[in-house]
């Protein structure tokens, strides 16, 4: 009973942290001692805690570049309340290292809440729940003669984004923790540059393409796909020769394992075909019939690939994700720069807690022999895009699903039997949770996205900026804030709406003036959206009347509806409060409309900040002693003031050039400090000095003084693109 009241006691205590856990920072930023440089003093020791949730599996797929991270959530509550609430924020960022330091690769995010644990219908727990979280890489890459296999370092840390920046790779979470693997880059494809490598591999010394090469050495050079080895040249690719005999590296049944069983599983017995490829084996040195009794014997082999993870990806589409790791330096028919083989995935569900597997479908991932695999091999992920819009429900009712993944070298693995298990290869069962359903539907539809920006987060029915206060990030940028300052931002550029797809129906977007309806716009321009392939592919879409038709949302990476140049507005508009509505139709015509949305009113800025003659103007600068474009000596100390300014003001910088190696130069600051997130509102502005003797001597040479000054209007519907402006002073330095 005792023990019993000091787990209470202590689930308690975790819980009141986690509550907390903000507030407790904003005191001290060191509360949990996770920072060791730090000057505070840590009040509860708290380090990659992992008993909320911890990151099981790190992954990668090398044709859709997707970085993948497999996170477990463990417990029924802590985690910021139930799915009609906020909930919070577990981050992963990720580090990746080619060989010559880590790089920050970027942030990204999944939404968890406080769900009850409950048993499926198999009595089984349905903790841990599994998610995933997926960041797209823009990857180096190398001939297919030379792999490429970076390191990925990823950090998962609840509630708090890891820091940016290569030098924090090696921060600690409170609750989290850090995985490492490496991965493998497909190669670029082949070209004359890949050509010259793989000759000057065999000569003493590296051959140069010759300049008149040099433009096109990067060009891909077409050529038909590798054709698979066959069984004899995957013997003599994995002969050995020893001091008596030959011996292979790579058995004969692992190798051979599709023509095997091409004939163990075919329906009517050959003669004609034994005897052939008993001859056929016999030629490559091989024992048709020892290998044929060594696969009866081998089954669910997991020393070549294993399926180590498994979840969902709540993205859009909706991704079932397995990560599975190669073992092995041989044992895949081939290396890249030959056709290698397949690892195949069979996915399953069970979304009614039935004991019944549906078959959702099946992926496959290309994988080689790379002799250069390190001891803990490599992480691969298997992706495939599922539609779950009909098996979500109400926030009130958590929707727990239990899904599979079966995993199969060369062999596709069954599509009717789910527990079926073929040679090579395992199969894992995991529960994930299904989002609730999203609002709307073709009566009742709604706009989940505007400028890149959930509405949720934007004031929709007053101000159409984006709400501060609230966390208010992008959609398809996972824990990338509006503004970093939490501040209320408009909008400019691009607008990319994004809603549900609703195959069989038409759509219709229109904007209106909030302060003048009569003035209405129909988004019929035409746009691309990205299928769910690799490389990259795009279909356009093209409105009939004002009208596009639905697409099949399993194909596609996003849920763009339209897409709204909102710049290209008349000069008297591109800054006003506008409106957008969505329609959805039978046909692409009004007669035939079926529901509306909301109006969201959206703020419109599309106006950098104003230079002189403006007046007063959003951004100038002077200097004051001695005036404008004029001579100081090498000792002095320039003043002057400047103004940084705009109605939605983002931030100012102030820099000097020229600031090279071999002409340096000191920078200017403030005087007083002034936060560059504060204004400098004319007339008066903002005073500014700058030093030429300290740090260094600045060289007597030509100076211009520049101030940049940007807004926070989210501009292309993309973070860190705003509206800007810059304008400079110049002045000469004299030897003394």
């Amino acid at each position: 009973m005792a023990n019993q009241e000091k787990s209470q006691s202590n689930d308690a205590n975790e819980l009141n942290l986690r509550k907390n856990f903000k507030a407790m920072l904003a005191n001290n930023l060191n509360y949990f001692g996770n920072l060791p440089q730090s000057n505070f003093k840590a009040e509860n020791k708290k380090i990659s805690d992992i008993s909320y949730e911890q990151l099981t599996c790190v992954g990668f797929n090398p044709e859709t570049n997707f970085l993948e991270a497999t996170i477990a959530i463990k417990r029924p509550f802590g985690y910021g309340g139930d799915l009609c609430s906020k909930g919070s924020t577990e981050f992963v960022r990720f580090f990746v290292d080619y060989g010559s330091g880590w790089e920050d690769a970027g942030v990204t995010a999944v939404t968890v809440h406080d769900i009850p644990t409950g048993t499926d219908c198999s009595e089984q727990p349905e903790k841990p729940l599994i998610y995933v979280a997926n960041l797209r890489l823009e990857p180096k890459t190398n001939c297919c003669n030379s792999p490429l296999l970076p390191k990925v370092h990823a950090i998962l840390s609840w509630q708090w984004q890891p820091p940016a920046g290569a030098a924090n790779v090696s921060w600690t979470p409170v609750w989290g923790n850090s995985l490492d693997c490496q991965i493998q880059i497909k190669p670029r494809p082949w070209n004359l540059f890949c050509l010259f490598d793989l000759i000057s591999a065999s000569l003493p010394q590296k051959i140069k393409i010759p300049p008149l090469f040099e433009q096109v050495k990067y060009q891909p050079i077409p050529q038909p796909d590798p054709a698979p080895f066959g069984v004899t040249q995957l013997a003599k690719l994995y002969s050995q020769r020893t001091t008596s005999n030959m011996a292979l590296s790579v058995p004969a049944h692992r190798f051979g394992v599709k023509e095997i069983h091409s004939i163990v599983s075919t329906g009517v017995f050959s003669q004609e075909l034994v005897s052939a490829k008993t001859t056929e084996w016999t030629s490559a040195g091989l024992d048709f019939a020892s290998a044929i009794g060594a696969l009866l014997k081998t089954s669910s082999d997991v020393n070549y690939e294993e399926i180590e993870c498994l979840g969902l990806d709540e993205g859009a589409p909706e991704r079932l994700v397995a990560t599975f790791r190669i073992k092995q330096p041989l044992g895949y028919s081939g290396d890249l720069c030959h056709a290698g083989s397949q690892e195949y995935v069979a996915f399953w569900a069970d979304f009614d807690n039935t004991c019944e597997w549906t078959y959702m479908g099946t992926v496959q991932v290309n994988v080689h022999d790379i002799p250069s695999v390190p001891k803990m091999g490599l992480c691969y992920s298997a992706i495939l895009p599922v539609d779950l819009t009909k098996f979500r429900q109400s926030c009130k009712k958590p929707k727990i699903a239990r899904i599979r993944a079966v995993l199969s070298w060369n062999i596709p693995p069954s599509t009717t039997d789910p527990d079926a298990l073929n040679y090579y290869g395992n199969r894992m069962d995991t529960h994930v949770q299904i989002n609730p359903s999203e609002p709307g539907s073709p009566k009742q539809p709604e706009i989940r996205n505007i400028g890149g920006i959930p509405v949720e987060f934007i004031n929709t029915t007053v101000s159409g900026l984006t709400l501060s206060g609230v966390g208010a990030a992008f959609a398809h940028y996972p824990g990338v804030p509006a503004d970093a300052h939490d501040r209320e931002c408009p909008f400019g550029g691009a607008l990319y709406m994004d809603a549900q797809f609703y195959p069989g129906f038409f759509y219709r977007v229109r904007v209106r003036k909030s302060s003048d309806h009569s003035i209405v716009k129909v988004l019929d321009d035409g746009f691309q959206v990205e299928r769910w392939n690799h490389p990259p592919t795009f279909d356009t879409q093209t409105a009939v009347g004002g009208f596009f038709k639905y697409l099949n949302p399993i194909d596609y990476v996003t849920r763009t509806i339209a897409v709204w140049s909102s710049s290209s507005l008349a000069a008297a508009d591109r800054d006003d409060l506008w409106e957008m509505q969505l329609d959805i139709a039978t046909a692409p015509n009004d007669l035939n409309i079926i529901g509306s949305s909301p109006w969201y009113r959206v703020q419109l800025d599309n106006t950098a900040p104003a230079l002189p003659p403006a007046n007063p103007p959003s951004i100038d600068i002077h200097i004051a002693a001695g005036g404008d474009c004029k001579d100081f000596s090498q000792d002095s100390t320039i003043t002057g003031n400047f103004v940084a300014n705009d109605l939605y003001f983002g931030s100012w910088s102030l820099s000097t050039e020229p600031n090279t190696s071999t002409t340096p130069s000191n920078q200017p600051h403030p005087n007083p400090f002034l936060a560059n997130t504060s204004p400098a509102p004319a007339p008066g502005g903002q005073g500014w000095s700058l030093d030429t003797l300290s740090p260094i001597q600045m060289k007597p040479c030509g100076y211009v003084i520049r101030l940049d000054v940007v807004d926070r209007s989210i501009v292309n519907s993309i973070p860190g693109s705003h509206n800007w402006n810059h304008i400079e002073v110049g002045f000469c330095l004299r030897e003394k």
